[in-house]
């Protein structure tokens, strides 16, 4: 399945993107945006560049609520809404129909998912200039960005089938 989303981002927030490794760098940034910074939406940025893997907005909550009974359902969606505008997490689709969450890094990085399980590994590269131009020449969009999500069976899914179906 192919996805196009705009991704035309000035060279000021490529580079703002590329230095954004710390909580308070992004929580700067959010001010500079004119987004308030409060005691929930803190601690969800730094619960979010705490994780290696995959995550969901509930798994948040979740783990946010027990130290912080505050917290809202809301403003976690909302504040991961930010991040992934700042470029801080994109946003993966999983099997379920919940979206997760990956902890976005530097570089053009696509996203394969497994439809068993869910994991999620990235992959970098891709050949896409020829089937983008022909996008553009249909549509006669001017193609500004791309995002690329493959699904399939993860290899330990890809046992476990062939266990059970021996």
């Amino acid at each position: 399945m192919l996805a196009l989303r705009d991704t035309a981002v000035p060279v000021y927030w490529r580079t703002v993107r590329a230095i954004m490794r710390t909580a308070e760098t992004i929580l700067e940034t959010m001010h500079q945006r004119g987004w308030r910074i409060t005691g929930p939406r803190r601690a969800i940025v730094e619960y979010v560049l705490a994780q290696d893997g995959p995550f969901s907005a509930e798994e948040i909550f979740r783990a946010l609520r027990r130290r912080q009974p505050t917290i809202g359902r809301a403003t976690v969606f909302r504040t991961l809404d930010l991040l992934a505008e700042l470029g801080v997490v994109e946003r993966i689709h999983h099997p379920s129909g919940v979206h997760r969450y990956v902890v976005g890094g530097d570089g053009h990085r696509h996203h394969v998912v497994c439809i068993r399980c869910g994991a999620v590994a990235e992959f970098a590269g891709c050949n896409l200039e020829a089937v983008l131009a022909q996008v553009a020449d249909q549509t006669h969009f001017r193609i500004l960005g791309h995002w690329l999500e493959v699904s399939g069976l993860c290899q330990l899914c890809q046992r476990e089938t062939t266990v059970s179906s021996s």
